[in-house]
Formats: C-alpha cells, structure tokens, sequence
C-alpha cells in the first residue's frame, strides 16, 4: 500500500516493519528495499541485515562502492519504537553500471568439505558472463545452476539474486 501511494524507501520500509512488529510479532527477517531513477540513475537501497550490493563498472567490481554498515533485521524489538529512521544509501550510477543484490545464502553456500562459494568466485562469475555479453537471464540460471552443483544440489539458507543495469534513454542492451 505504500509502495502504491508513492511512499519514499524510509516510509516504505518503516511500514513494513511496522506490520511485522504488528502481525507477526515474534518473527524478524532480512530484506532489502532499492530503487532506481531512470531519468538520473540514482540508485538508492536501505539495507536490513543483507550483505551490500556490489557495483560492477565496465566489467570490474568496485570494490566496496555500496559498503554501508547494514541495520538490524525487520521486527527486532525496540527498533520500530527507535524514533530514528533506517538509514537511506545513494549513488548516482554510470551508464552501463551494473548492480547485483544478493542474499548470503549465494555466498554462504558451501560444498562437502566445507569451502564457501565465496563472494569472489560469485562477482567474478557475473564480471565474465557481462564482458561475454551473455544475457542476464541466462547469467543468473547458469549462477543458480553452478551454486546447486557446488552445494551438492541444495541450499540450506536462501538464495537470491537480482541483476540490474542502468541504461539511460531506455535503450536495451541484449543482456538486461
């Protein structure tokens, strides 16, 4: 309902917690809420609890470019009663940049010998699939597939990942 209302990222991620608190009053969870200005290419992200987005520019990872130092989960006592907002974060992209959003569960996901898939095998997996101008799409299943593969076909936290380019005057490249 916010979200439809027009409300900024603060507004919209201080209700959602409050109908955490208020619905589901002993549970928490991660999240991570962002948007981009396509007229701008202003990306802003308030984080809660999520590792930080990483910045891929002209097929480098700028390395700690959206670092921030996360906030607590969603519905923890006492932060809704915390008259202080969450923290808003923004950047202004280049075009072409890319952002990529991802869940711990990526990194985190570990093998039989107990070797992590690791945050430079996971950039570094996106940064070659961009350079060979390989369709988001298609990057992200064969991330998917090759996370399963290193985690014995499993995952036992959540995965998620999101992809996004900055593209200004809409033009659409083959691999958004």
């Amino acid at each position: 309902s916010a979200r439809r209302n027009g409300a900024d990222l603060a507004e919209l991620t201080e209700n959602v917690e409050r109908a955490l608190v208020t619905w589901l009053p002993e549970r928490f969870c991660t999240a991570i809420f962002a948007t981009l200005d396509l007229s701008t290419g202003v990306f802003s992200w308030a984080n809660c609890a999520h590792p930080a987005p990483l910045l891929i520019r002209r097929q480098r990872l700028v390395e700690a470019a959206l670092e921030r130092t996360p906030e607590l989960p969603l519905g923890l006592d006492g932060v809704v009663a915390d008259t202080t907002p969450r923290a808003v974060h923004r950047v202004t992209l280049e075009p072409g940049d890319q952002v990529l959003l991802y869940t711990d569960g990526v990194t985190e996901a570990h093998d039989s010998e107990g070797r992590m898939f690791g945050l430079e095998r996971f950039a570094d997996f996106v940064i070659r699939a961009a350079s060979a101008d390989e369709p988001a799409p298609e990057t992200l299943r064969r991330l998917i597939h090759d996370i399963l593969d290193h985690q014995r076909g499993g995952f036992t936290d959540d995965a998620t990942i999101m992809l996004l380019e900055w593209t200004p005057g809409g033009a659409v490249r083959g691999h958004l």
